[in-house]
């Protein structure tokens, strides 16, 4: 038996991979602070409106269901 049978590679070790610590995730910089005249608050318009017509539609259809139930005794 040799002693080359137990030699580690030429160039970077193995085990230096290995234990080597993870490299640091780089933080993104932060958000700048906006004005307040730019924050919205409230939902798009369109999204409202389609809200308030949903909604609409939804008593309609339910006041349909109950005025058949109810011709139907």
């Amino acid at each position: 038996m040799s002693d080359t049978a137990h030699r580690r590679p030429a160039g970077p070790a193995a085990d230096d991979a290995a234990t080597a610590p993870a490299p640091r995730a780089v933080s993104p910089d932060p958000a700048p602070v906006r004005e307040a005249a730019q924050v919205e608050d409230r939902a798009p318009m369109g999204m409202a409106v389609r809200v308030f017509i949903y909604l609409v539609a939804v008593h309609f259809i339910s006041a349909f269901f109950f005025l058949l139930f109810y011709l139907g005794k």
